[in-house]
């Protein structure tokens, strides 16, 4: 995932987490709501995931995950991906399944990659 597209400020989290809608797969669940800046993505992982090397991996490989779908994804809103205990787990090529599939059941991926 490019820089560009990061949520960083506290303000725009605070946002999503107040007004947005929620979508749940087993291993994330997304957050999402109108953007009037375009296509945004935050990641939060919370100290339930593990330790640091176990919060930072699970990042890193969501963030690759999210890579090739930043094209196919509604440019229109702000997204902030919740990561479970359960996700720590995962291998990329689950993780790339399992975030693809979080955007097809909240309805955001226009077209499949």
């Amino acid at each position: 995932m490019k820089r560009e597209f990061r949520l960083k400020k506290r303000a725009a989290f605070t946002y999503v987490y107040k007004r947005g809608e929620r979508c749940r797969t087993r291993h994330l669940t997304v957050i999402f709501a109108k953007s009037g800046e375009g296509l945004k993505i935050g990641l939060s992982v919370s100290k339930k995931v593990g330790n640091a090397v176990t919060r930072n991996r699970v990042k890193r490989l969501l963030r690759e995950a999210l890579t090739p779908l930043t094209a196919a994804v509604d440019p229109a809103f702000m997204y902030v991906i919740v990561v479970h205990p359960s996700a720590a787990g995962l291998d990329f090529h689950a993780m790339c399944a399992e975030t693809e599939k979080l955007f097809i059941r909240a309805g955001k991926l226009a077209a499949t990659t």
